[in-house]
């Protein structure tokens, strides 16, 4: 898969006249190989979406006829710089809340409705994601459900964690749950290229699990979780990197 997809991107972005509005890496996947993967309605930063199901999507159709694209946008992550007057901060977020910060570059003040519809979520999601940037002092709540842009310095902590140990609990469950169904997904990425190593599967692994409810993928999950196929006798270790093991 990693480098069929790679080469399918590569190829189909240099066919595409119009150059994409930001550095961006697709995964393409076939659903006969690979896991179930959770499609959640949502409308994501316009220029993307005109570009993915436009262009691409054309070179696409006619690069593989028998085949059509299906768009998980709640899948994969954002690398992106915030500037402000007086600083710039660095993100690592979701599509989702990308999208959603995007909506304030043309405008100061926002309201938590108008966000849930041109989003296309409901309104409770929609305030719980603003909160992520409130939290971050990027944004600030001036009324009920009204946020405005934070032009002067506020916390800067990357990311909000649920500090209540029994949802700690329940998420870590869902992470393993997450990290199992992709259990085939890299015994076929093993298959392919003999072996594998962690920074590897998490940068692939990062672009397909929603961070939604368990946060971003981490490195240290993801080598719990090939240390335990070791365990399991599926895989081994050595010299830095996981292969199939050998009966």
């Amino acid at each position: 898969v990693s480098t069929q997809s790679t080469g399918t991107h590569s190829n189909i972005s240099d066919q595409i006249p119009e150059p994409a509005p930001f550095d961006i890496n697709i995964i393409i996947i076939s659903h006969v190989f690979w896991p179930n993967l959770r499609k959640e309605e949502m409308l994501v930063f316009k220029p993307l979406q005109k570009y993915l199901e436009g262009d691409y999507q054309k070179v696409f159709s006619e690069l593989k006829r028998s085949r059509a694209l299906e768009w998980r946008y709640n899948l994969g992550f954002v690398d992106l710089d915030l500037e402000f007057e007086e600083r710039t901060i660095s993100f690592t977020v979701s599509p989702l809340q990308a999208t959603i910060i995007s909506l304030f570059e043309e405008r100061e003040r926002c309201h938590a409705e108008t966000i849930s519809t041109e989003v296309g979520i409901p309104l409770v999601m929609a305030r719980k994601k603003l909160s992520f940037w409130v939290t971050n002092g990027v944004l600030k709540e001036t009324a009920k459900d009204i946020f405005e842009v934070r032009e002067s310095a506020g916390t800067t902590r990357s990311r909000v964690v649920e500090e209540m140990d029994s949802a700690m609990v329940k998420i870590e469950q869902i992470r393993q749950e997450e990290l199992e169904s992709y259990t085939n997904f890299v015994m076929g990425l093993i298959n392919q290229s003999g072996q594998i190593t962690v920074e590897r599967v998490h940068k692939l692994l990062s672009m397909l699990i929603d961070d939604s409810v368990a946060g971003l993928l981490t490195e240290d999950e993801v080598k719990a979780f090939l240390d335990k196929k070791v365990k399991q006798k599926l895989l081994c270790y050595s010299s830095g990197a996981y292969k199939k093991h050998k009966t």
